[in-house]
């Protein structure tokens, strides 16, 4: 006794039918398949633990069950295979690994929702004084000395120079030889006190004094006063 509906079976002349339904056809058969034997149920509830004590099935159960009482048993309850509510939540939460995985995502859900949010007051930010140009000075000066970089402030300020010159007299900067052959044709007042400078420019870098005088000797060639250029 079992279900209300099945699918008869079709067995073949190796299969020896064992039940059949009211209407003749086969609902279970046996086959042996090599020193075993295999049995095949049309109708999964016969076996099933609610039907046992119904009709005849208990007695069914014991009797495949001594067929070899050496041999050893092993069921097959292909139906229970994946089905629709195999993904009901129900389902899965009861599982292990479903309940963890709950937890892994409420843990992500409060992640991203505490995400960006502020733990505890604001702290204002105090307000910066204004610094006064001396004291930019001193801080450039400072960085100046603690990066050895007079030489190269005095290199910057001497290729600075050198476009201005090239600028007030006409002359192309590059090639570099043959701008400064043509400064001293043209103007070799201005070509002698920016060669003597630039010449001076390793012992210049020793000190900040001597950086300052070089800055300034530079300045006055790259932009002289009116009255020199007069002169």
């Amino acid at each position: 006794m079992g279900g209300e509906s099945i699918y008869p079976l079709d067995p073949s002349a190796a299969q020896v039918t064992v039940l059949r339904t009211f209407e003749g056809f086969a609902a279970g058969y046996i086959q042996r398949i090599g020193t075993g034997e295999v049995v095949v149920l049309a109708d999964p509830l016969v076996l099933c633990n609610g039907y046992l004590d119904k009709g005849d099935n208990g007695r069914l159960l014991a009797d495949l069950l001594g067929t070899d009482s050496g041999a050893a048993v092993t069921i097959d309850e292909y139906h229970h295979g994946l089905t629709v509510s195999d993904f009901a939540p129900s389902a899965w939460l009861a599982t292990p690994w479903g309940a963890a995985l709950m937890w892994l995502l409420v843990a992500v859900f409060f992640g991203l929702f505490l995400r960006g949010r502020r733990f505890g007051p604001l702290v204002d930010r105090p307000a910066e004084l204004a610094r006064s140009d001396v004291e930019w000075s001193v801080a450039v000066g400072q960085l100046l000395r603690r990066s050895s970089a007079r030489g190269v402030t005095l290199g910057l300020l001497a290729g600075a120079t050198e476009r201005a010159v090239a600028a007030r007299t006409g002359l192309p900067l590059q090639p570099r030889e043959r701008f400064w052959n043509a400064l001293w044709v043209r103007a070799p007042e201005i070509a002698g006190e920016l060669a003597e400078v630039e010449n001076s420019l390793f012992r210049s870098s020793a000190t900040e004094r001597d950086l300052l005088n070089a800055a300034r000797r530079l300045h006055d060639i790259a932009h002289p006063s009116p009255g020199r250029l007069r002169r």
